[in-house]
């Protein structure tokens, strides 16, 4: 017959055993969802913050080429084009003036050009202009259409496939050989009467582009830019594009997630990239590019061999201490693993502030700090994620991560018909000037003397640096009167700090433009910005305007 303490023992021990291994199942399952869960929202982040980027990129060139576009349909006269050559020369330099004002405000431009048709204006008629190694517009003799043939991409894809399509195009990525660049354009066709008459077109360099997919720091990952017809237009392994038909096994069966279509439903997928699992998000850009971000799938799941490392481990040292001091200290083990057993518990649904109280120099202590070690290092983890997500480093206001959690709640606010905010577009004047002429250290105090202003205005967690320069005031429950004051406010403190500043010889100026969110018309959060975006421009335009440094940001 077995004694009670026989029975005791084993009670007790099967008892701890099957909790301890309970307890573990449901710590590794909610670490994993906890993983999981971290893993999409960031991918989710990194892949709105990137696409947020190549929109932002994509759309000024688009808006500078429309605003040319319009300036020739509204001033060429054709008739006057082919017989007056004092009226083409006037036009053509009236076209350089507003190419170097869009392209001021624009940025990063590689060349910018208006061709007209050759067999009826002659084949070097137009104007081209090419940004120097300062960043400056010059004039350049235009290339002989003539002399080239169509399918001659390197040439003259600029010119001829906006022609075939008939629409504004964006003309996948070439070496212009003209000029001695690989670079991606944006072309409209230019109508009058139904007569073609040439085309109208910006070209940015993808170096430009390129830096912006690769700036990833996140646990290996990697993104990668498609056109809409499913080619690759960058990838670090492929620097230069690879077309559909040249894809490896591996891609082909992972380009089926990066149409399109399947892209804007922003899910995450699993794909082979290199014999190597990862994990893949994608999004539909406002062009119908393709931008898409992998996470090595070992990445992802490090974290979690670690943790159940340590749970086989603490696992193991419960069964010592158990078989090692049970028969003479029963009562004294019983309750600090009940109260361990709580506590890790706890800890495994996400309640990581848990306190274990439990203290002494014995195996059942170890397991204590064990535990606690365990809790303080996911606790770290996780505030360290957040700290790097959320917060702009330089100015202390919120960053682009927390910036689109914002959008995506005015949208989802706006969905629910039941948003009331107003937006405001900053962007500091002079940045570009203060740098070249005194140096980045004051370019940086010049940033955060107006993110300071901002704060103490608008309250910092309203305020979102989104760019070198480039502020985002959000504030809800607020309308258009209240802009006004907010205005009134930041202009008294601008000209405040500049009365008083003594830590450099430049002004601060902000140019501003904040609108508030209008029911029935604004469909989502970007309509809002865009106006505020515009307002802002116009305000910029109108502090550049005579002034000698006008292009410069």
């Amino acid at each position: 017959m077995r004694s009670i303490r026989t029975k005791l023992f084993f009670l007790i021990f099967g008892s701890m055993l099957g909790l301890f291994a309970l307890m573990s199942c449901v710590s590794i399952y909610l670490l994993n969802k906890a993983i999981e869960e971290d893993i999409a929202s960031s991918m989710d982040m990194i892949i709105r913050e990137k696409s947020f980027d190549l929109n932002g990129n994509f759309n000024r060139v688009e808006n500078g080429t429309k605003e040319l576009e319009k300036f020739v349909n509204n001033n060429l006269d054709t008739r006057l084009l082919r017989s007056n050559v004092e009226y083409k020369n006037g036009f053509y330099e009236d076209f350089a003036d507003k190419c170097v004002d869009v392209c001021g405000i624009v940025g990063d431009v590689a060349a910018v050009y208006f061709r007209a048709e050759p067999e009826k204006f002659g084949s070097k008629s137009g104007v081209f202009m090419t940004a120097n190694s300062n960043g400056e517009l010059i004039n350049v003799e235009p290339a002989d259409i003539s002399q080239y043939s169509k399918s001659d991409r390197d040439y003259v894809a600029w010119y001829y496939e906006p022609l075939e399509k008939g629409s504004a195009t964006w003309v996948k990525p070439y070496h212009n050989k003209n000029i001695n660049v690989y670079m991606m354009s944006y072309v409209i066709p230019i109508y009058k009467s139904n007569a073609f008459v040439g085309v109208v077109g910006m070209d940015i360099k993808m170096s430009a582009v390129n830096t912006i997919v690769d700036s990833l720091d996140y646990k290996n990952a990697f993104a990668f830019l498609l056109s809409d017809d499913g080619d690759i237009i960058y990838h670090k392994d492929y620097p230069e594009g690879v077309e559909m038909k040249q894809f490896n096994p591996d891609m082909k069966a992972t380009a089926k997630y990066l149409t399109p279509q399947v892209a804007y439903k922003n899910e995450m997928h699993k794909c082979i990239w290199k014999s190597k699992e990862h994990r893949m998000l994608a999004n539909t850009l406002d062009n119908d590019m393709v931008v898409a971000v992998c996470v090595p799938e070992e990445q992802i799941m490090r974290i979690s061999r670690s943790m159940k490392i340590q749970l086989v481990a603490i696992f193991c040292l419960v069964i010592m201490v158990v078989f090692a001091v049970f028969w003479r200290l029963m009562v004294i083990i019983v309750l600090p693993i009940r109260e361990l057993t709580q506590a890790s518990t706890r800890i495994a649904k996400g309640e990581l502030n848990t306190v274990i109280t439990y203290k002494s120099k014995d195996e059942i202590g170890t397991l204590a700090k064990s535990v606690s070690k365990m809790a303080l290092e996911i606790k770290d983890y996780f505030s360290y994620i957040h700290s790097q997500a959320y917060s702009d480093a330089m100015t202390g206001v919120g960053n682009k991560a927390a910036y689109m959690d914002v959008v995506k709640r005015m949208d989802e606010k706006i969905s629910e018909g039941m948003a009331a905010f107003i937006v405001i577009v900053f962007d500091v004047n002079g940045l570009k000037s203060v740098n070249d002429n005194l140096g980045h250290e004051y370019g940086d105090m010049l940033i955060t003397d107006a993110a300071d202003i901002m704060k103490r205005v608008f309250s910092a967690e309203n305020v979102f640096r989104i760019g070198g320069d480039e502020f985002i005031v959000v504030i809800e429950n607020q309308n258009d009167d209240n802009i006004a004051e907010y205005f009134t406010v930041f202009d008294e403190q601008v000209k405040e700090f500049n009365t008083q500043n003594a830590r450099y010889e430049h002004d601060l100026a902000v140019s501003k433009g904040g609108v508030s969110y209008v029911q029935n018309v604004d469909e989502a959060y970007k309509d809002v910005f865009k106006r505020a975006d515009e307002l802002m421009y116009k305000d910029k335009e109108e502090f550049y305007r005579g002034r000698n440094d006008r292009r410069k940001r």
